[in-house]
């Protein structure tokens, strides 16, 4: 083991568990991804088969830039006076957030299924670990990023597929009595898979009506379907609406120049090291409240 290897393992932190809820479902994963530009040792490496048509896998969703057009909601209402209306609603808005800055906070913690399988581009928990690795040449960072998502079961659980440039990841996080994380990297692959969006919102929409108490009284709530219709209500990124409604070309088995592949049981609120003499990951997860 190289002694930056070591010093890695050494600033790879593990801090105590705060005492959280057994229940607690939801974890926020932080990747970085670098190539090991020096090969130690004889090893010869050979391109690898991968292959992915077995996998349940999902691409991380990005925020879309949708902005509510409150004059023509109010307008829609027919109120003789839309702009008194909304200097009306800016005040009670206001208002309100006033109010919920004085509660005192409540206790547990809510899950924030909507936030689930968006990429972030920041980092938190890794942080200072990817600024040591991109000072030092001897490895070149390829890529970083996080994201909130749940721990399901094995057979519930989709990896995660990030692709850059002609690299990629899959990382599927799953928890049966314990926590475990499958990790695939890949370097010079041209592997592509579905992006499934609708397993995502399966995803959440299971997780929404677990949230619901069975003694919850079901109401109905008629909206004019004119309003529901208008193109007008908000719009849409469209770039993000093309990029959702192209076909998915998928290439699921293929050679890879490198190959790593390893799965391991993990406790939360620790970051893990995944090693090959070409490719370094390194993957923290914890709770969401951290």
């Amino acid at each position: 083991m190289s002694w930056f290897r070591l010093l890695i393992t050494l600033f790879i932190f593990n801090w105590s568990s705060s005492i959280q809820s057994e229940t607690q479902k939801e974890y926020m994963i932080e990747v970085i991804v670098f190539e090991q530009l020096e090969i130690i040792g004889n090893e010869q490496l050979e391109p690898q088969d991968l292959n992915l048509i077995d996998l349940d896998t999902i691409t991380l969703l990005k925020k879309p830039n949708i902005v509510l057009n409150e004059k023509t909601i109010l307008q829609s209402f027919d109120f003789d006076d839309a702009d008194l209306m909304i200097e009306q609603l800016i005040i009670d808005k206001n208002k309100k957030e006033q109010i919920q800055a004085s509660d005192p906070p409540t206790s547990g913690k809510k899950l924030n299924e909507s936030k689930w399988y968006e990429r972030q581009g920041n980092l938190n928990q890794l942080d200072n670990i990817y600024r040591r690795l991109d000072r030092r040449k001897e490895y070149r960072i390829l890529h970083k990023l996080s994201w909130l998502q749940p721990a399901l079961g094995k057979n519930d659980s989709p990896f995660v597929h990030e692709i850059f440039d002609d690299n990629g990841f899959l990382i599927k996080l799953y928890k049966s009595r314990y926590l475990h994380l499958d990790v695939i990297a890949y370097l010079g692959g041209n592997h592509k898979t579905n992006n499934n969006p609708d397993l995502i919102k399966q995803i959440k929409f299971n997780a929404l009506k677990s949230s619901i108490p069975d003694n919850i009284t079901n109401y109905e709530i008629e909206i004019d379907t004119e309003i529901i219709n208008s193109n007008e209500i908000y719009k849409p990124d469209q770039e993000i609406t093309q990029a959702m409604t192209d076909e998915i070309e998928t290439i699921e088995v293929g050679k890879v120049k490198y190959l790593l592949d390893e799965e391991r049981r993990i406790f939360k609120n620790e970051s893990h090291y995944f090693d090959h003499p070409k490719i370094g990951v390194i993957i923290s997860v914890y709770d969401s409240s951290l």
